[in-house]
């Protein structure tokens, strides 16, 4: 590691130090002055279910497998509807005593997000064990929305079952129906480590050569990263994907210092263009120290670079191949702009308030007892989300000077 990294890292992860720290030690440093006052913003959502006893002891006793059952009885924001099914869903989530679940229902089922209301039949309910303090999910699906990268309807939601709190869940709608029923993508797909096709999802009347074809442009996109360069390699990707797309969703992933996303990301055709967009996943990880594959393995990858993982092979060519990377800059600059302190400080307020009457309700809070961060109340909200807000225009004026701007 050569002497002016060395130096640009220090600086960089002492100022982020300073200001998460100087943050949570006294709210009237706050420069932006967030509004984290007492909401009156009521609970939306609450979905409420009834199960036989020893059917929901085993739900919640299980770790690591998956579940289907049945409920007697379902209301969803007070209407009862009649479910097709409903299983617990997910991996490391799975392992929690506050299980994820997803669901099928015979009907539409309302739910309400602020000025928002979308009827969803399926959708998954997240158990948000790993996010903490319930607001990394919500930030960045906040953020990615103004920036035009997240479309999928999210909003929080109270999970009841038996008549008992099981605490703040998000609702969000499946990418395989938001891509195919609201987009028309005849194909999507959920890359997986090593850019293999983890999930491929169909549209049911997509003939098999279509399928095969855009199945060949995912194939290609990777082919292609040895074949060119520069130039030839940005314009030979473009054939096959929306390449400015694909570097905002990376650009992202870098200001919000995102652990952990070569794999928690869908490709769809766009039936608008004929190539590959992208849908973002997964959100419980940003604010990382370093990514999955640890700092010294992204460092000696990268070097300088301003991209935060190495595990995928297209990540570090966009990295290391000077055209694409000027051209990533680009979109960087892009990102930082719009995500503005003003907007910024917008998506934390919205967010806090949002949380605001889930947190007040005690029944409800005591349930993060079974989450990572058990510590979850009011007082720790605030101090989390006011460093976090000092941190990220921290690093976004850290990241803008690099830039040259």
């Amino acid at each position: 590691m050569n002497q002016k990294f060395k130096y640009f890292l220090l600086v960089f992860t002492f100022s982020i130090f300073i200001s998460f720290n100087v943050a949570s030690q006294n709210f009237q440093k706050d420069p932006y002055d967030l509004n984290l006052a007492d909401s009156e913003r009521k609970i939306e959502n609450t979905i409420s279910i009834d199960l036989p006893a020893t059917e929901y002891e085993y739900l919640q006793s299980i770790t690591g497998e998956k579940m289907d059952f049945k409920t007697t009885k379902l209301i969803i924001n007070g209407e009862s509807i009649e479910q097709e099914a409903i299983h617990s869903r997910g991996q490391t989530s799975l392992y929690f005593k506050r299980k994820s679940l997803g669901f099928k229902l015979k009907s539409d089922a309302t739910f309400h997000h602020g000025e928002k209301s979308e009827k969803l039949k399926k959708f998954d309910l997240i158990n948000l064990s790993m996010d903490k303090y319930y607001t990394r999910n919500r930030l960045a699906f906040e953020m990615m929305e103004k920036t035009e990268l997240f479309d999928l309807f999210y909003t929080l939601c109270e999970l009841r079952v038996n008549g008992k709190s099981e605490g703040i869940f998000m609702v969000i709608e499946r990418p395989e129906d938001w891509a195919i029923d609201k987009k028309n993508s005849p194909l999507m797909i959920r890359r997986g480590y090593g850019h293999k096709m983890d999930k491929v999802e169909t549209e049911k009347k997509a003939e098999k050569s279509v399928i095969k074809k855009y199945q060949g442009y995912f194939r290609n996109i990777y082919k292609s990263l040895n074949k060119y360069e520069g130039e030839e390699l940005y314009n030979t990707l473009a054939q096959w994907m929306d390449v400015d797309n694909y570097m905002k969703w990376l650009a992202f992933n870098y200001f919000v210092r995102n652990g952990d996303y070569s794999d928690e990301v869908f490709f769809y055709v766009d039936p608008e263009i004929g190539k590959y967009r992208i849908i973002p996943w997964d959100y419980d990880d940003i604010f990382a120290i370093a990514p999955h594959e640890g700092k010294e393995k992204a460092i000696k990858n990268l070097g300088e670079k301003l991209i935060f993982s190495t595990e995928d092979v297209l990540d570090v060519k966009i990295a290391t191949d000077p055209f694409l990377y000027n051209k990533y800059l680009v979109v960087l600059k892009e990102v930082l702009e719009e995500l503005s302190p003003t907007i910024l400080k917008e998506v934390f307020d919205t967010t806090y308030a949002e949380l605001f009457p889930y947190f007040s309700e005690q029944e409800i809070i005591s349930q993060a007892q079974y989450d990572t961060y058990k510590d979850a109340n009011m007082e720790n909200l605030k101090t989390e989300m006011v460093s976090l807000y000092l941190g990220l225009n921290g690093s976004r004026e850290i990241i803008l000077n690099k830039l040259g701007n």
